[in-house]
């Protein structure tokens, strides 16, 4: 609920094109050695993706040597994406390595054909002065503002203003058209979850105990600082991120020779208690220590750099929350890096380690890989949630796979009835996906969790860490699931695994239903498909504006689009959707269709509206709409057309949502012969659907609506002042009104 609050081979889906390398060919030839005689993966993967350029469509994308992931003898060396020196935002490609220093895989999730003038028509202070006028107030610290590239797939891209200032929940991300001055998107940079730790926590080990603090560093007065130099544990002393500076302290030593014994608080709601100091260092020391030791991962460099704030408040009042913040704080603790514990309105979620190692997952996959763009990543097919939704499974998982219990949060989150049982199986995509991080973040924890049951801990570990080392910004589910065949293959190359392992871990992959869980659901054959999204009372519930005042501001969508392709013969398709609302409530919803491509998504203040599509259905209030593409359609139907749909939509109650397609004019299958030992009864009309034979709905036909044609683009939303009752759940209150035109194909 905290992401809600804070709103207010490769096919043409593929939020990431993944690219086998093919054996002999000339791309995939060993590395060249270095000037000191030995081949690297990094020289590997730049050799490969030169020779291979034309084949990955790579000419004109300059990419950048970010990093090197061990996994296992395999490497995966990361690159990021420039345009014009400037960097491009959530472009990023991975390519893995074999340990002879061959080329395995090539992930891709880049930005061609940018055509992006990189000079700004708007300065730094315009871009600053158009956040606070968003943010509805005039911050006390200058945020900084760096320019970077927007890719946009039906623009070219826009040239931006990244501005990061902070907020109450760790920082918030905005994007400054920097040729208009307009904001064009805004995000939270914090990651979060509720949590509490003893040994392991106050409920699964309540005995104390006195353990050993690894990696201080030595100092007069000795404090809670270690890895040379790289964290610093301190208490929150006040400030709220937003308007007030932060100020902390650090003022914990030793109280009984050199030696941190201090006994839990008299009071859960003590603000200042060095116990919870101690095990915060305690607890990330030990997670830092597995990720080195395990992964072999390099925390050592500035980057890494933390700064672990104990019995946090927000400007004074209970935290019942924890989270990683990659915006850091600022002198005398300077550092990228933030992780708050709260203090709690009844209790100190210091108690709790799953909270920590879960946090500290955040915090690695931040800096390694930095695939997760949270709840309201934008891509071109809008609203993309799942990068985040990974990142919640899999720190779910490591925190449990390091605590040695399948259960997240017995101590903090149970208070709450929303602990995680990882080893829960019954979730599955797309069903039962919502669009929220955290809940959509279960199949993860829980499929990693079934793949340790299956092979133990040491190779599931790996088995994940490897998958997440191949991700980009716009994964999906299924690029999870490529990353985890891509493992499992390596791990039976080396004889960790046999092929029969591979296969278990393709069955765990399809009873999750992650074999088929990308960006577009594929209806064609007349498949149906059904997924989930929540509405505006959820969003609006947290502060007490009702839904019909919350759509006036923003409009939400299917985090899901279908396709479906017709055969050959077909005169027509026609597409079923139909939206339950199982507590009740208002509907206000579209439908977009595109032939040929999927429907596009462009910014156009926070959240993004549907830009290019070639037919609409719109305004829809009961709970069943169609949408009919035929000879009288403008444009007419093709048969060599893929059609892509997409909802978008201002309900007010969390919908089921089921989508189908018929092709239409194409004659039905023979019905099967009759049982020989049964005579034949009578024939059953025919229903299927045949030309103009097909029977009508039970619900009113609707043909695609538009003002002399059956097409229809919105151009971006007219900008309104911020709506101050909102603050962060605004999402900089632009309106949602739809001009209407032809959409571009």
């Amino acid at each position: 609920m905290t992401a809600l609050a804070s709103l207010l081979g490769a096919g043409a889906a593929a939020a990431s094109d993944w690219h086998p390398a093919k054996l002999g060919s000339l791309a995939a030839r060993p590395a060249a050695r270095s000037a000191a005689g030995a081949a690297s993966a990094r020289g590997a993967a730049e050799a490969y993706l030169k020779r291979a350029a034309a084949e990955l469509r790579l000419e004109g994308v300059s990419l950048r040597y970010r990093n090197e992931l061990p996994v296992g003898e395999h490497r995966t060396v990361r690159f990021s994406q420039a345009h014009d020196g400037l960097p491009v935002l959530g472009a990023a490609a991975a390519v893995h390595v074999t340990p002879e220093n061959r080329v395995k895989v090539v992930v891709l999730d880049v930005a061609r054909d940018l055509m992006v003038p990189t000079a700004p028509k708007t300065t730094e202070e315009a871009a600053r002065r158009a956040v606070e006028a968003r943010f509805g107030m005039t911050l006390s610290e200058r945020p900084s503002a760096a320019l970077a590239v927007l890719p946009e797939e039906e623009t070219g891209g826009k040239l931006v203003w990244v501005v990061d200032v902070r907020s109450a929940r760790g920082g918030e991300r905005y994007l400054v058209n920097a040729h208009t001055g307009e904001v064009v998107h805004r995000r939270p940079l914090a990651v979060d979850v509720l949590g509490r730790v003893y040994p392991i926590s106050s409920a699964v080990t309540p005995e104390l105990q006195d353990l050993e603090l690894l990696d201080l560093d030595a100092a007069s007065p000795q404090t809670l600082s270690g890895w040379d130099g790289n964290i610093k544990v301190v208490n929150y002393v006040g400030g709220d991120f937003v308007s007030d500076p932060l100020v902390l302290e650090q003022r914990v030593v030793p109280n009984a020779g050199q030696d941190f014994l201090y006994d839990p608080p008299r009071s859960a709601s003590d603000a200042r208690d060095a116990f919870a100091q101690v095990a915060i260092y305690y607890h990330l020391t030990r997670m830092r220590d597995y990720f080195t030791s395990v992964h072999q991962l390099d925390m050592g460099t500035p980057g890494w750099k933390l700064v672990a704030v104990a019995n946090m408040l927000n400007a004074g009042q209970p935290l019942d929350n924890a989270f990683y913040s990659p915006q850091g704080v600022g002198a005398p603790f300077s550092a990228p890096n933030l992780i708050g514990i709260g203090q709690g309105t009844f209790f100190d979620f210091s108690d709790d380690s799953d909270v920590f190692l879960h946090e500290f997952t955040h915090y690695v996959s931040a800096n390694a890989i930095g695939y997760n763009e949270g709840q309201f990543a934008m891509t071109d097919y809008g609203i993309s949630p799942w990068g985040g939704s990974i990142d919640e499974g899999i720190a779910d998982y490591f925190a449990c796979t390091v605590n040695d219990d399948s259960t997240l949060g017995e101590a903090s989150l149970a208070l709450f009835g929303m602990q995680r049982e990882l080893s829960n199986d019954v979730k599955r995509c797309p069903d039962d996906l919502t669009g929220e991080v955290h809940a959509d973040g279960e199949i993860v924890g829980s499929l990693a969790w079934s793949l340790r049951d299956r092979f133990g801990k040491e190779v599931s570990d790996r088995l994940v860490w490897g998958a997440l080392t191949m991700l980009t910004p716009s994964a999906s589910f299924d690029d999870l699931a490529r990353g985890l065949r891509t493992t499992a293959d390596d791990l039976v190359g080396t004889g960790e695994l046999t092929a029969e392992d591979a296969a278990v871990v393709e069955e765990l992959l399809r009873s999750r239903g992650l074999d088929d869980c990308d960006e577009v659901l594929d209806l064609s054959g007349g498949k149906e498909r059904r997924t989930q999204m929540f509405g505006l009372d959820l969003l609006g519930a947290g502060y007490g504006v009702s839904c019909s005042a919350l759509g006036k501001e923003i409009s939400l969508q299917s985090f899901f689009h279908f396709k479906s392709t017709p055969p050959p013969d077909a005169k027509g398709i026609r597409f079923d959707v139909q939206l339950q609302a199982p507590l009740g409530g208002d509907l206000d919803w579209n439908v977009y269709v595109r032939a040929g491509r999927h429907v596009a998504f462009s910014s156009t203040g926070s959240l993004p509206e549907a830009t290019s599509y070639d037919y609409s259905v719109e305004e829809l209030a009961a709970g069943q709409g169609e949408i009919v593409i035929d000879e009288t359609s403008d444009p007419p139907f093709d048969p060599a057309q893929t059609y892509f749909l997409a909802i978008g939509h201002k309900n007010c109650p969390d919908t089921v949502v089921t989508v189908k397609s018929t092709d239409l004019g194409v004659e039905p299958p023979p019905p099967p012969p009759p049982p020989v030992d049964e005579p034949a009864g009578p024939a059953e009309p025919e229903t299927g659907a045949s030309g103009g034979a097909t029977p009508e709905p039970s619900y009113p036909r609707l043909k695609p609506r538009a003002a002399g044609c059956a097409c229809r683009a919105a151009e971006p939303s007219a900008p309104v002042a911020p709506w101050a009752a909102l603050s962060g759940l605004a999402l900089a209150g632009a309106a949602v009104l739809r001009r209407r035109g032809r959409a571009d194909s």
